[in-house]
């Protein structure tokens, strides 16, 4: 019985979560994400703004709210991705955060506003934190595959992962359309990792 409330808890989380969301993404896009305020995002989701701060520390931390969800996406990509060869792993996994990031429509509308929150430098602590869960979990889970040495591939996880953000930043900053952002990130991507196939990594 315990395990069945804790389920029902879980689950009542999880969608107090998506409310949020989704919320979020309905008032930025309809007043502004600097008009918006966290009472108005409360009182959408119906919750009180004590359960929105425990759910996100700011209103900031909801525009990267899906960095939990990239993270097991990349980890499940590189699982599933059968070349022995990290970078191809890594190319897999960062190609399918690239489609996530620019094919989901509140994703891609909200690309701008997070594009101008890092050119002025306010974004959340916790994303750092999050960034660095994805790429540590990437290059572990394709070290682990591939048998390569985890000092190789972490490089490689980082440069992909940099690369592709300056390419998103930039491509945000001028709102650029989803299907330009995305040629230029997988640009971004292909150039980053080519050092490390040229050299073997």
């Amino acid at each position: 019985m315990p395990q069945a409330q804790g389920n029902g808890h879980d689950a009542r989380r999880r969608r107090t979560h998506q409310a949020l969301r989704d919320s979020a993404a309905q008032l930025f896009e309809a007043n502004g994400y600097e008009a918006t305020t966290v009472a108005e995002i409360a009182r959408r989701a119906q919750v009180s703004e004590r359960t929105f701060y425990a759910h996100f520390p700011s209103k900031e931390d909801l525009l990267f709210a899906h960095v939990d969800d990239f993270t097991a996406l990349a980890r499940r990509v590189a699982g599933e991705t059968d070349s022995p060869h990290p970078a191809d792993r890594v190319r897999a996994a960062v190609v399918a955060l690239i489609e996530a990031a620019t094919s989901e429509d509140a994703l891609a509308r909200q690309a701008a506003i997070r594009a101008a929150l890092g050119s002025r430098g306010e974004i959340p602590r916790s994303l750092a934190a999050q960034l660095m869960d994805l790429a540590r979990g990437l290059a572990l889970r394709i070290a682990a595959d591939t048998g390569a040495p985890l000092a190789s591939v972490a490089p490689m996880v980082g440069a992909a992962l940099g690369a592709v953000e300056g390419a998103g930043l930039d491509g945000g900053l001028r709102a650029e359309p989803g299907d330009v952002r995305r040629g230029a990130m997988v640009r971004a991507l292909d150039a980053a990792l080519l050092g490390f196939r040229e050299s073997g990594a």
